[in-house]
């Protein structure tokens, strides 16, 4: 027997885990396509599930088909320390994305068993289900887990355009049933996520783990410019009503925004009417998101693009808001202090994306581990973060969970 100080995670079998996975659901000309709830998805998540098995741990599945493992702690009046992420893929997406978190959890689980050692608190490991935004929105797992999951929410058309209720139906699975996957709010001590930047500044600083301190609000809204179609060729310039030249300048206004503010923003959908050619466009609907992590910041550039639209005659709406989420101080510490303790230099830094995590930390305290994506790629192929990254970040994932395993008493 051990101690829980010698528990080392074992970097060959973490990157095995990793490369077997790749294999399933693997396109012929690279990638992954492990799609929510398809058979890629489900053969995966049996794959967690036999490993967690093995691993001696307590292993169930709810009726969105997250995967739960729990490795037993020596204080049974304490909540489980909770890690992990999710193994579903975008079509033809890459092998880091999501999967990194899963096996780094299950390393630490596989570094304390070796060690035979337990700690405080238990340890569950989560892979959620249908994490990306395949099935008309994301984190569908993990928002049903939480009871957060909308009315209606699975009658949106997946990535195939069909109901994503149907994705649910092939999978076995009772989209009726959702409501029974809800856990009790405060069932959980902590939630630690690993994950892959899916971006570019740890790489371009050369700095091998980012602590991440908040994950971003997203607002989006939606802009309509209505004009006057009429003939390309006959009417006049003076005399046009054009809705695409009305838009234009809050297409740029989008951007300038975003850059006082220090935030990001993206016009990504412009529709024009009636859209031909010769034709003058009589109407542009354009919809535009900002992302940021203070809440004030968001509030005064959305004051700022309304009024701005009503200035080029547009009609301004807000589409969605959703609340950035700060991670907890006591994790971010925990982080910190792994990453010291393994000589592992360490930035803070915002998720510009969201992830399950966004949703835990609504109730539970939660914080995320970022390794370095080679040239900020993810979502693609071409996604990659070199091994000894992988190694590191489940390394920080396990010592940051010593660190809470003693620093909280819940």
């Amino acid at each position: 027997m051990g101690t829980v100080a010698s528990a080392e995670v074992d970097g060959a079998s973490l990157l095995g885990d990793l490369d077997h996975l790749a294999t399933i659901g693997a396109d012929p000309g690279g990638g992954v396509s492990r799609v929510a709830y398809s058979t890629a998805d489900v053969e995966a998540r049996a794959w967690v599930r036999e490993t967690m098995l093995g691993l001696g741990m307590q292993v169930r599945r709810d009726e969105a088909l997250n995967v739960m493992g729990r490795y037993p702690g020596l204080e049974p009046r304490l909540k489980p320390l909770a890690v992990g992420s999710h193994t579903d893929t975008v079509p033809n997406g890459g092998r880091f994305d999501g999967a990194l978190g899963v096996v780094g959890a299950l390393a630490c689980v596989r570094a304390l068993a070796a060690a035979g050692v337990h700690l405080r608190h238990p340890v569950e490991v989560i892979d959620f289900a249908a994490e990306e935004a395949t099935l008309g929105g994301g984190t569908l797992g993990s928002l049903a887990m939480t009871g957060r999951l909308q009315r209606g929410a699975l009658t949106r058309p997946a990535w195939d355009g069909r109901p994503a209720a149907e994705h649910l139906r092939d999978a076995g699975l009772d989209p009726l049933s959702l409501s029974r996957a809800v856990r009790p709010g405060r069932c959980l001590a902590a939630y630690l996520e690993l994950h892959i930047e899916q971006g570019g500044t740890l790489e371009a600083e050369g700095v091998p783990i980012g602590v991440v301190e908040g994950i971003v609000g997203i607002r989006r809204c939606a802009v309509t410019f209505a004009g006057q179609a009429n003939h390309a060729g006959t009417t006049a310039m003076a005399g046009r009503r054009d809705a695409l030249v009305m838009a234009a300048p809050f297409v740029l206004g989008v951007r300038d925004a975003a850059i006082a503010a220090g935030i990001v923003g993206t016009t990504g959908v412009l529709r024009v009417a009636p859209g031909a050619p010769n034709v003058i466009p009589g109407r542009v609907e354009v919809e535009a998101e900002f992302r940021g992590l203070d809440e004030a910041v968001l509030d005064r550039v959305e004051a700022e693009l309304g009024a701005m639209a009503e200035r080029l005659g547009g009609e301004f709406a807000q589409v969605s808001a959703k609340p950035p989420t700060s991670s907890h101080p006591l994790l971010v510490a925990a982080v910190e202090a792994a990453c010291d303790a393994l000589g592992l230099a360490r930035r803070r830094m915002a998720s510009g994306a969201g992830h399950d995590a966004m949703v835990i930390g609504e109730r539970i305290p939660q914080a995320m581990i970022f390794v370095p994506s080679v040239g900020g790629v993810s979502h693609s192929p071409d996604e990659l973060t070199p091994p000894e990254r992988c190694v590191d970040g489940a390394r920080v994932l396990l010592r940051a969970l010593l660190e809470l395993d003693q620093r909280l008493d819940a």
